[in-house]
């Protein structure tokens, strides 16, 4: 491939710094826990703000598979989400044994339509899974509103957002 005719998604930033750490975490053998995956999570919390704790996983797959998990999501459930996103999104629901239930985007975000998701509500439906995509945040007020009016969770996949906002 000519790399002058490619147009990189996300180029990573890789410098001198990140090198010494790879090599330093290949020396001392904590590849999966340990000192630096604490520092990277009381880091990332602090960075955070606002009182949320952080924990450190894989993938942003792996993220979503145990926030689904840990609110209960399985076998007879819907989940509420879109189609434009990674096919992890849908993966995680059926990995659960529940039903993805695909709902239309807003042409003004390109994230999930409020609306849609409004709509797509039914008595198996127990959590919305929005999607941030392409660093815009999807519209979350109504999305919440709609949450708390069917007694629903919200999981946000963010893995596209980092590190944008919605509402402050």
């Amino acid at each position: 491939m000519d790399d002058r005719k490619f147009v990189p998604f996300a180029a990573p930033e890789i410098g001198e710094d990140e090198i010494r750490e790879v090599v330093d975490t290949l020396r001392n053998g904590w590849l999966t826990t340990g000192p630096k995956v604490q520092r990277f999570e009381a880091d990332f919390t602090a960075w955070l703000g606002g009182g949320v704790e952080s924990i450190a996983v894989n993938s942003a797959t792996a993220g979503l598979h145990l926030a689904l998990e840990a609110v209960g999501i399985g076998p007879g459930d819907e989940v509420i989400t879109t189609t434009h996103t990674f096919t992890a999104t849908a993966e995680v629901i059926r990995y659960l044994g529940a039903d993805p239930v695909f709902v239309d985007i807003s042409a003004d975000t390109l994230c999930i339509d409020p609306q849609a998701v409004a709509r797509a509500v039914t008595p198996r439906t127990k959590a919305i899974m929005p999607v941030h995509y392409g660093g815009r945040s999807a519209e979350m007020q109504p999305l919440l509103e709609i949450a708390r009016r069917h007694n629903l969770r919200v999981i946000e996949d963010a893995a596209h957002a980092l590190p944008t906002t919605s509402a402050g």
